[in-house]
């Protein structure tokens, strides 16, 4: 993907309005991969005092987005499970990496994890896209590609 695609990309995730509202900011994407970060806020957190399974399932989810629209080319979620492995306190920076597994023509399918700053998994998910006939980035890297079906 030449610099300007990957820019243009960059920029219009960045401005993600879900994920402003989440605090999840977009620190790398490239084909096929996408690594993001939130700090657990006090309102991210559960009558448990625990951050709640959405707002990790959130951050999840906004790598995933980012990893699977990273070819410029709209792809939509179809399914997204997560196993949630451990809970950290408020005021833990977590990141999120997804990274593509099998891109096809109509479809692709994505790994996502969620650890701590220091590598502690606090989360696994797996989702699948379907991926429409529709391109959002112009660029001489965007078009129509595929592997496989």
């Amino acid at each position: 993907m030449d610099q300007k695609t990957n820019q243009q990309l960059f920029s219009k995730m960045s401005q993600d309005p879900y994920a402003q509202f989440m605090g999840i900011e977009l620190l790398e994407v490239k084909p096929g991969y996408s690594r993001l970060s939130m700090i657990v806020g006090e309102h991210q957190i559960n009558f448990h005092g625990l951050p709640h399974g959405g707002a990790i399932f959130s951050l999840a989810d906004a790598a995933f987005a980012a990893a699977s629209n990273s070819h410029g080319q709209t792809a939509v979620a179809l399914t997204m499970n997560i196993s949630f492995l451990s809970a950290v306190p408020v005021g833990t920076k977590l990141f999120a990496e997804a990274q593509e597994e099998k891109l096809g023509r109509r479809t692709a399918l994505y790994h996502m994890t969620v650890t701590t700053e220091g590598g502690d998994l606090v989360a696994s998910c797996h989702g699948m896209v379907y991926r429409k006939k529709e391109w959002f980035i112009e660029g001489e890297d965007a078009g129509p590609r595929s592997e496989g079906a």
